[in-house]
């Protein structure tokens, strides 16, 4: 340690015995940026301005645009689209006919032979996975009718 008046430089001046600010004071270091001797940085070149749309003469026979996205639809589209909704709506009655005959079939009892068990079986488990099939492509028959915007004729 530091005898009498001595400041270690260990620790923060000003807080050690026989600190004098006028004799130990050092100046406060500088935070924040520095600035840099020669002016600022040089900037880049600013990108002009795209240049402006040519305007339609109001003479002409006025024209509907329409965007590449709408203008583009693959030639099968309209069926694949029906095809969806087609298929989960029949997907949705033979898991409700499946269904009715697991109950028709557990009131009636069926027989112990192992095709009586395996129909059983197959009646009591596809309504599920069925129901769950049919739902899914009628959403997504949905979704693809709101997703893919569709030609608009007239």
């Amino acid at each position: 340690m530091a005898h009498g008046s001595e400041i270690d430089p260990r620790y923060a001046a000003q807080f050690q015995r026989g600190f004098d600010p006028a004799q130990h004071a050092t100046p406060p270091a500088r935070r924040g940026p520095v600035r840099l001797e020669g002016g600022p940085p040089p900037t880049a070149p600013r990108v002009p301005d795209p240049p402006p749309l040519a305007e339609k003469p109001s003479a002409a026979p006025r024209v509907e645009t329409v965007s590449e996205a709408e203008e583009f639809v693959p030639p099968g589209r309209p069926r694949l689209e029906w095809a969806l909704l087609g298929v989960g709506v029949a997907l949705l009655v033979l898991a409700a006919m499946l269904f009715a005959g697991a109950v028709e079939a557990r009131d009636s009892g069926l027989g112990t032979g192992i095709e009586d068990q395996l129909y059983g079986t197959m009646i009591s488990q596809l309504p599920g996975p069925l129901l769950v099939a049919g739902v899914l492509g009628i959403v997504l028959w949905i979704v693809v009718r709101a997703v893919i915007p569709t030609r608009r004729s007239g």
